[in-house]
């Protein structure tokens, strides 16, 4: 995937993505009093899905004008240039355990936690009334959300060989 980025008939920016997932370019005209932001800007932003890791690539972001013209071109699959940041899944802060070992426990506890919860979810459905079980139903969505954000995904992201078929490929 590559785009090109021009202002007022200027090539900015070439910005391009090999393979897997995603390029955008987003532009902003914001009217925010309260936070003094009166600011009008585009940038581009990347996403590369690798099979056990996330790529974010971001581009410089360029200031614009009453009146400026933006022309976002899509070419075809080639060279870009190069972005001003990279982030990758595999070194955020948050990933958890170094020792696969500790990984694997967790992972098997958040199993068991969630299939109960899921058991009590069919004993839910069957002596609450449907606005109750609609409640539990919504908390136990939200807890196996948390779950995914805070301990499954930190562990694939460093523990790739920890990883199942159906997440390989997909944001980290």
């Amino acid at each position: 995937m590559r785009l090109s980025l021009s202002v007022n008939d200027l090539t900015r920016l070439t910005a391009s993505v090999s393979g897997p997932g995603y390029l955008s370019a987003h532009l902003n005209i914001r009217e925010r009093p309260n936070e003094n932001d009166f600011s009008k800007s585009v940038h581009v932003s990347g996403i590369q899905t690798f099979e056990s890791e996330t790529v974010f690539l971001t581009w410089t972001e360029f200031d614009l004008k009453t009146g400026d013209a933006v022309l976002i071109r899509v070419l075809d699959d080639g060279e870009g240039d190069l972005p001003t940041d990279v982030r990758r899944s595999s070194e955020s802060p948050q990933n958890l355990f170094t020792n696969p070992e500790l990984a694997s426990a967790l992972l098997s506890l958040v199993a068991d936690f969630e299939s109960r919860l899921l058991q009590l979810v069919e004993r839910s459905e069957k002596s609450e009334s449907p606005d109750e079980h609609k409640k539990f139903t919504t908390a136990v969505g939200h807890v196996m959300s948390e779950f995914g954000d805070r301990f499954l995904y930190p562990i694939y992201r460093r523990h790739k060989e920890l990883v199942p078929n159906g997440l390989k490929g997909e944001l980290l």
